[in-house]
């Protein structure tokens, strides 16, 4: 069997040839490329397995970019986005957008490879699991209400602004926002986003 071939897109070159070297190390044949607008010059006469992409490019951004994926033949190619600036709106949007996953920089090389790994095993038109019927098992153990704050908060609402839609103290929202977490098996509302996003449970 041939390696999967992984496609990266990061305008930082310390950054591209450190991820190059992650992945070829963890046996990938990968393919690097310093802006969107090189990838795309040249993604019709490719063929990937996997595309990741920094978030901030020049000219065209890793939004923009997974808007046009389409364009080239690219459009079920699973996509991971890293970023070093990453906060929930975007992991939202890049969520909906189709990415399988945000990363958010720095991390570690065996995060990668698993990131890479899992989007490698999703069959393109089934169903994402057993990685979403976990995500449901949790989910199921939120109380109606930890579901109505959480609602709020990975849409990228401040928790005072969610404490004044749902009748609370910005106090009390942070106290569901650590319960969620906890009981999401998440760090932050980005993972969160993300992970709803993977089990169709992102609104918005």
């Amino acid at each position: 069997m041939s390696a999967s071939h992984v496609i990266v897109v990061d305008d930082d070159p310390g950054v591209l040839d450190s991820l190059v070297s992650m992945l070829t190390v963890g046996g990938h044949r990968v393919t690097g490329f310093a802006s969107a607008m090189a990838f795309l010059a040249e993604a019709r006469d490719l063929k990937a397995s996997c595309l990741i992409t920094d978030i901030r490019l020049p000219k065209i951004d890793g939004l923009t970019l997974i808007q046009r994926l389409g364009e080239v033949g690219f459009e079920h190619v699973p996509v991971i986005v890293i970023s070093g600036h990453a906060d929930v709106p975007i992991a939202v949007t890049a969520m909906q957008l189709g990415a399988l996953t945000v990363l958010e920089k720095p991390f570690p090389p065996a995060r990668l490879l698993e990131a890479v790994s899992a989007a490698l095993a999703v069959p393109r038109d089934e169903p994402k699991s057993p990685e979403v019927a976990a995500i449901m098992r949790r989910y199921e153990t939120l109380t109606e209400r930890e579901r109505e704050v959480m609602s709020h908060l990975v849409q990228g609402s401040s928790s005072k602004v969610a404490a004044k839609s749902l009748g609370l103290s910005p106090r009390t929202v942070d106290v569901f926002r650590a319960k969620i977490l906890q009981k999401m098996q998440v760090p932050n509302l980005a993972a969160l986003a993300t992970r709803l996003s993977l089990a169709g449970l992102l609104r918005g």
